[in-house]
Order: C-alpha cells, then structure tokens, then sequence
C-alpha cells in the first residue's frame, strides 16, 4: 500500500503533436534529416540528435509558436513520446543546443533535403503536380544585420538588406521568401528565400527549372504573377516546352491599346463565359464574368482579356476615393499658414499637380489657382487699442486653389472599369478563355499561404541575429508550412472519401464544410495525460482528459493513432 503523501499527480499535454507526429512519420522526417543533416560536430555526437531538434521545433511552429529561448519551458508541460524523447532529455533543450541544431541545419544540402521530402510528400499522398503556382513575399527583419558576409561571396546566406518591402515597411531591411504550392491542396512543393533587394522577375527560370526537375519533365501549368511576363522568362520557358499564365502587366503597351479602344467607345465583342450566385448573399447582383481574345502580345502570345462584374463595382469605388483623397489633400495645402503660405502661383500650382501624381487622379482632375487680395489692420501705435487709435490697412495676398472633375475622363476611364488580362502561350484548343481564368483564379490560395506565415505562424519577429541561423529557421517555418498542407489536404480528402459533408468545428458545435489545420487543432487543445506517481517515480495510474467525439473523428479522418489519447481505437488506414 502506498502512502498518500508520497504520491503525485503529473498532468502533461498531449493536445495536438501526435497528428504532427504522424504526418513527419509518413514524410520519414526523422529519417531524411538524420541523412542529410550532420550528425557530429568538432567530433562530438550530441547528446540529442539535431533531426530530434529540429523535429521539436516544428511541432512548436505548428501546435505553440512559442519563441526559440522558451522551447525548454514550453516542452516541460507536454508529454515527450510523441518527440521521440524521454523526459530528461526536455531538460537539454536549452537555446544553445537549440542554436547549434540551426547551425547544424544550415551545414547541410538543404535543396536536396527538401527535394526528398517533397518527392516523399507527392508519392504519399499522391498529390498532382499538372498545375503549380509561385509567387513571393517579403519577410521583414528589425535589427542593422551589419556583419553579413559579402555580397560578392559565392557561399553565403541570403543578404539580409533594403528592397521593395511588401510589409509596406521600406525602413526596415528583409528577405525576398519564394514559394511554389501545387493546385492540389495549395500544398508547398517549393521555396527559397533571396537576397532582400531580389526582384520577383529574375527567380522564375531559377524556380521553373527546378520544378521541372522536380516533376520530371516541363509537362506541368505554371502560375505567377505579373513579373513572369517579361521576354526572357516567357520565351525560355516556351523554348523548355513548359506553359504558363501569368497577368499582362499595366505597363506594357499592349494594355494602354486596348484602354484606348475601350476609351474610344469602340465595340469590344464580350462573351459571357461565367455567371453564379453572389457569394456575399442571394440579395447581391450576380457575379459575371466576360472574356474577349484580342491582338496576340508582341512576343506572339495570346491574350484574354476579362470584366467582372465585381471588380467593375470596385474600380468605380476606387476611383472615387482616390478622388476624395486628392482633394482632401488639395484642401489641406489651400490651409496652410503664416511662414508656410505659398508665396508664388508656380510654387502652388507645383504643389498641387505633385498631390494629383501621387494620388494618381491626373486625368480626373484638373487644378487652377488664383491669387486674391486680403486685408489686414495693424496699429500705428504700440499699447493697448482704444477709441482714438488709428489702423493702417496692409494687403495680405492669397493663393486659392480650385478643382474640377473632368467628367469626359472620369466617363472615358469608368468604360475601362472591371478589365484584367491574362496572358499564356497555350492554344485556344488546350485552354479556352474560361479555362484560363479558372486555372489563374487558385493564386489566392497560394497568397494564403503566405499569409499563414506571417499571421498564424508568427515568422515575424525573426529573433536570430546570425543570417545562417535565420536561413535554417525559414527552412523550418517551410516544412511546418508543408505538413500544415497535408493535414488540412487529407482531412477534406477523407471527408470527402467518406461522403462528410461537414464536421462540427466552428464555436457552438456549428458545422464546417471545409476544415482547416488549425480547426481540428482546436478540438484536441489542452487534452491532457495525467498519471498518479509513487516512489520512484513508479507509475500507479494513468487516466486521460475526454475526447470530444468530433476530435475522435477528426483523428481516425487522419489516420492518428487515438492509443496517444488513451483510447483503444486503434489506428485507421
């Protein structure tokens, strides 16, 4: 019998590493890092494998995103099988050996790593590479980041520097984070991260070549945005027998043609190729879109031109708000006063013509201005005034500045609303004009990805100070990136599978047609083990927090093994 005062509870989360366990088990995770990633240092094995490091700083990005200084805390409240670590070991996870598994990370053939992972990713979860889709984000850096390597320097991590900041932070310096996720599950097939003054037009033969490569031949649709329309990626991917679509940018002159046919008033031939249910609600007007297949681009591809009836309602708004804007600004110049009065017409007139550039409203609206006379009385004599002091009037000139709207424009341009063309070197008889918009319009969810990131993935802030470590870390954030995919991808496939029309993840038990990662992530939050302790630490008895039962389902969905959770389910194929 043992003494009640020699025993203790031990209550440990368990919460949602072992779906994050399962899905590294089947990428062989553990296994592709031990391979790749040096196992000794200075001729010293560690006394936890970097692979194991690395593993736990994964599930961290995906379950916590606790900081790296607070893994050790963070891994003390949860239950370390699932790590494939015993409980001592948390003790050694300290930031040091933390920073020294990034330094380990870095040392290895990272490119061929991820190529195995992802090879491990297609053939698992057999995920079609027929429609792959690229664009670029900014990941943003506080700090001088004064002792990086040189730039000329072949062997080197990407120069943390100043560059087009898509965080809308110019003053701060960053890097330029290439992905590439199929259009099977947005699932991250790709990424690299360049220097931070990279422009998006010089990664793209780079990244196709590689994907190529990936798929095993160029027979595969790629999707970017408008800086793959330049001659040289358009042309060497055609010469590879690749295909593209991409967006004609506004500032080629194939598109100020056709905004001046429109402007002109002459007929364009639209057809209707999509009409469907406002998503905002069956009141709202129906969503259209039309299609014209005008002039071939100057390097000889084709170009469909689109209207939407959506965006037709935007442009308009947007218009008139950069209008409001303007003249909201034009206003405040006509305020100014004493020392910051214009004191010439030409200085006025400068000011507000640099207010119509910026807001971009040139042709909208036109500005004159016009000196006035004023007045002002000053006292002959100093000291308080009374009923004999005498006043001089001075003339006080003032500039006045007047706006119009220059209706035929404004009326020009509004023919214009709601237009964007894609450009492609596919023929009409392998993509029609609606295919061509159904295949572009998946780009957001590659744009969410990114977005998962910086928001749910907090990247932001990177607290490394050394440009190798920070490259290592941006590899990790990519594979959590890349399992989150796949749970989210196989649950939906499963339901699917399993005609589930929808699970109850939303609050209030309210049902949800499409789960995320972090919906089903929610139902098994704060699970907890607890088992009661003797002497010795001899186990006495072990007893687990409730499953809720759309958590249970969620788990055999995906395939995890509910034994973690002390249910005797077993493990669903």
């Amino acid at each position: 019998m043992t003494d009640l005062e020699d025993v203790q509870l031990e209550s440990l989360e368990i919460g949602a590493v072992p779906i994050v366990r399962t899905f590294m088990d089947h990428l062989e995770l553990d296994q592709l890092l031990e391979s790749y990633v040096p196992r000794r240092r200075l001729g010293r094995e560690p006394k936890i494998s970097t692979s194991r490091v690395i593993s736990v700083l994964i599930a961290n990005i995906l379950v916590s995103r606790r900081p790296l200084y607070a893994i050790r805390d963070w891994m003390q409240d949860y239950v370390p099988d699932p790590f494939h670590l015993e409980k001592a070991e948390v003790n050694l996870l300290n930031d040091d050996r933390i920073g020294r598994a990034l330094d380990h990370l870095y040392e290895a053939d990272r490119a061929s790593l991820m190529t195995s992972v992802v090879t491990r990713a297609i053939k698992v979860f057999k995920i079609d590479m027929k429609q792959l889709h690229n664009d670029t984000t900014t990941i943003t850096f506080s700090g001088a980041y004064e002792n990086q390597k040189d730039k000329n320097d072949r062997v080197r991590p990407p120069f943390i520097t100043f560059g087009k900041n898509k965080d809308h932070r110019p003053d701060l310096k960053q890097l330029v984070y290439s992905l590439t996720v199929s259009a099977d599950g947005a699932v991250p097939i790709h990424h690299k991260t360049y220097d931070g003054n990279k422009t998006d037009d010089k990664i793209h033969i780079e990244t196709w070549s590689i994907l190529r490569d990936l798929v095993g031949s160029p027979d595969f649709l790629y999707v970017a945005d408008s800086k793959l329309c330049t001659r040289e990626n358009m042309e060497y991917i055609t010469s590879q027998g690749g295909s593209f679509i991409t967006v004609l940018p506004r500032t080629r002159a194939e598109y100020e043609d056709f905004k001046s046919q429109l402007r002109s008033g002459e007929v364009i031939e639209w057809e209707e190729i999509i009409r469907k249910e406002n998503p905002r609600g069956k009141e709202k007007d129906e969503v259209v879109y039309k299609a014209f297949e005008g002039k071939a681009s100057s390097e000889g591809y084709r170009i469909i031109w689109y209207r939407s009836s959506q965006k037709i309602v935007l442009d308009e708004k947007a218009r008139r708000s950069r209008i409001a804007k303007a003249k909201k600004q034009i206003e405040t110049l006509q305020n100014r006063t004493g020392k910051h009065q214009f004191k010439t017409e030409e200085t006025a007139l400068e000011a507000a013509r640099e207010v119509l550039k910026s807001t971009g409203v040139e042709r909208w609206l036109d500005v004159s201005v016009e000196t006035h006379i004023g007045y002002d009385y000053k006292q002959t004599t100093p000291g308080r005034p009374g009923k004999d002091t005498q006043y001089t009037r001075e003339e006080c000139p003032f500039i006045l500045f007047f706006v119009e709207e220059n209706a035929e424009n404004i009326k020009a341009d509004a023919l214009c609303d709601g237009i964007f063309p894609l450009i492609t070197n596919q023929e009409v008889e392998n993509l029609s004009p609606e295919d061509v918009l159904a295949k572009y319009k998946y780009q957001p969810f590659l744009e969410k990805r990114n977005e998962q990131l910086k928001s749910v993935y907090h990247v932001r802030p990177i607290l490394a100070h050394n440009p190798e470590r920070v490259s290592s870390l941006l590899f990790i954030y990519y594979l959590a990136l890349l399992l989150w995919s796949l749970i989210e991808r196989e649950i939906r496939r499963k339901m699917k599978e399993h005609n589930i029309a929808s699970l109850p993840l939303y609050p209030e038990m309210r049902e949800c047609t499409a789960p995320t990662t972090d919906g089903v992530f929610q139902t098994i939050q704060g699970i907890r083990r607890h088992r009661l302790m003797g002497e010795n630490e001899n186990v006495l008895k072990i007893f687990y927090d409730a499953l809720s039962p759309v958590a249970i389902e969620s788990l055999e969905l995906l395939g995890v093994d509910c034994g973690y959770y002390g249910i005797n389910l077993g493990r669903k194929k």
